[in-house]
């Protein structure tokens, strides 16, 4: 399943554009870690003029895609499994810093975040950054004796 979205962002003219060395590497870099099944979901931002040049490799390796603009001269390819693209398709927003705390959340886990990463950047995103790294246990105990006698003798 190819997903293509406002592919009218790309003119045919520039279908004969060639990507520059630098972009080349990392997309080819991604295609290689989403073909060895080490990602699911990988995100090249680049100019918009090398946009058709990506899509029509993708679209020759039959990845599906989705292409959004990012911002006036550049392109958002997303690439990678329908199920992860259709999530980013469904949050449909195509300025990333629009995204809540949450959707972020989500967009780095699928692009293959570390996990802790994410969580501290959720944090710093809804202003709570200044959580204890080690966060004490609940203790029955510490509460006051009534409480304790209630909730450990019933």
């Amino acid at each position: 399943m190819i997903m293509r979205t406002d592919a009218a962002c790309l003119s045919p003219a520039e279908r004969a554009t060639v990507v520059p060395d630098g972009h080349q590497r990392v997309f080819n870099h991604h295609v290689y870690e989403y073909r060895k099944g080490l990602r699911d979901l990988a995100l090249q931002t680049l100019p918009r003029r090398y946009g058709p040049v990506v899509v029509a490799r993708l679209d020759d390796l039959d990845i599906a895609y989705l292409i959004y603009p990012a911002g006036r001269r550049n392109v958002n390819v997303f690439f990678g499994v329908p199920e992860c693209l259709e999530i980013v398709r469904r949050i449909g927003k195509f300025d990333l810093s629009r995204y809540t705390p949450e959707e972020d959340f989500i967009l780095g886990i699928m692009l293959g975040y570390g996990r802790r990463q994410q969580c501290t950047r959720y944090l710093d995103l809804l202003g709570q950054s200044d959580f204890q790294s080690a966060p004490q246990a609940l203790d029955p105990m510490d509460r006051p004796s009534r409480e304790r006698d209630e909730y450990v003798c019933q």
